[in-house]
């Protein structure tokens, strides 16, 4: 009955462990796409970064452009000035031509109605010396050297006017030209800038689009995570049961044994039969070894372990070993914390289990050592990375 019902343990034992390798398929394939998908993520990152120092660069030339627009400006403005300062005198030199004009016309009628020749050779012949006639004959050349000297001004000065209009007509056609010129570069850097900050846009866009992908394969990790430990104590429950109903079929066909007689070894003392082989699983040893007295962990207990293992240099982590995945920070390292949750690898179905890495493999598996795992404590075994977590104590 015995070999009975050691065969349904290690049966029970190979049911258990069936859905581990599916289960850390799946793991492993949703591993790869985070990491394709941080891949993403960083590639988006780094054309945003080069997007964003082209944003700056046409920031620069924007800041050009506006020293450039003020430097125009002035210019502008001190053209208009002076615009306004020629027009002035062009107005000036045009009341003058008028008063000129206006003057030449008077005497030219005054000649005509008066006969103006006739009178210069009357005010000569009327002289009464010839120091008279020579001070009349002066006048008289005056006031013609003076209409003279009149008419070239006139001319002079509408010269003078042409030439300020002529250049007043220049100085506006420039004024135009530049600011042409400036609305042109102003329209045109500011597309640019308009074309690069979309642009940016859709690469933040991008990120937070692929940053919720990530979350999504973070999420969907979790579930199944949780779906495999489902699977595993139901697979659990399962071969509990199955064999509860073999041991009690085989105790129902099967005789009871009968019990021998214990030899006497001398001194009244009997020797006690040997226990039976404890099943597989997370289950403590027959005596719990002794631990530190500062350790406040229970005596015999995983946890209890570990803290022997790294000699106290751990903080006290609060709660069974399964709560301890709260505060997960570091991946595999020697002298790590190994965190299972309840059912991952053959860890208890509530409690969970903890261990001390001390080895990596490098193929996503590690050599821990443990307690109160299968009855052994300082044990060592190879386990997979898949659906644990690790704490740097």
């Amino acid at each position: 009955m015995k070999k009975k019902l050691i065969a349904t343990l290690m049966l029970s034992t190979v049911v258990l462990t069936a859905g581990a390798p599916l289960s850390s398929v799946n793991a492993d394939s949703t591993e790869r796409q985070i990491a394709e998908q941080d891949s993403k993520i960083a590639a988006v990152k780094d054309e945003a970064t080069q997007a964003q120092s082209q944003v700056e660069a046409v920031g620069t030339q924007v800041n050009a452009l506006k020293e450039k627009q003020v430097s125009m400006k002035e210019e502008v403005e001190k053209l208009s000035n002076q615009q306004k300062e020629q027009s002035k005198q062009i107005q000036e030199l045009n009341k003058n031509i008028q008063e000129r004009s206006e003057a030449l016309e008077a005497q030219a009628r005054s000649a005509q109605t008066e006969g103006g020749a006739t009178n210069y050779i009357s005010a000569l012949l009327d002289s009464k010396s010839l120091t008279d006639a020579i001070q009349k004959m002066t006048a008289m050349a005056t006031v013609a050297g003076a209409n003279k000297s009149m008419i070239e001004q006139q001319e002079a000065d509408q010269k003078d006017i042409q030439d300020k209009l002529k250049d007043n007509q220049n100085k506006y056609a420039k004024v135009t030209r530049l600011q042409q010129d400036l609305e042109s570069q102003a329209d045109e850097l500011a597309t640019q800038e308009a074309q690069l900050k979309v642009a940016q846009l859709n690469y933040e866009a991008m990120i937070t689009t692929e940053e919720g992908k990530k979350q999504e394969l973070l999420s969907q990790k979790a579930e199944a995570e949780r779906a495999a430990q489902a699977a595993a104590e139901a697979q659990r429950l399962a071969a509990e049961q199955s064999m509860v109903a073999q041991q009690e079929k085989a105790n129902e066909t099967s005789p009871s044994p009968v019990q021998p007689s214990t030899p006497d070894l001398g001194g009244g003392s009997e020797v006690t039969p040997p226990n039976p082989p404890a099943p597989p699983g997370p289950v403590g040893p027959p005596a719990p070894p002794p631990t530190p007295g500062n350790n406040p962990y229970p005596p015999g207990q995983c946890t209890a372990y570990v803290w022997e293992r790294l000699g106290g240099n751990m903080p006290t982590y609060m709660g069974n070993a399964a709560d301890w995945v709260v505060y997960a920070n570091a991946g595999p390292a020697p002298g790590n914390i190994i965190v299972f949750p309840p059912g991952v690898q053959g860890a208890d179905s509530f409690y969970g289990h903890v261990a001390v890495v001390e080895q990596v493999l490098g193929n996503g598996q590690v050599v821990i050592s443990e307690g109160n795992f299968n009855g052994g404590w300082g044990s060592t075994r190879t386990v997979s990375t898949s659906g644990v977590y690790f704490i740097n104590p």
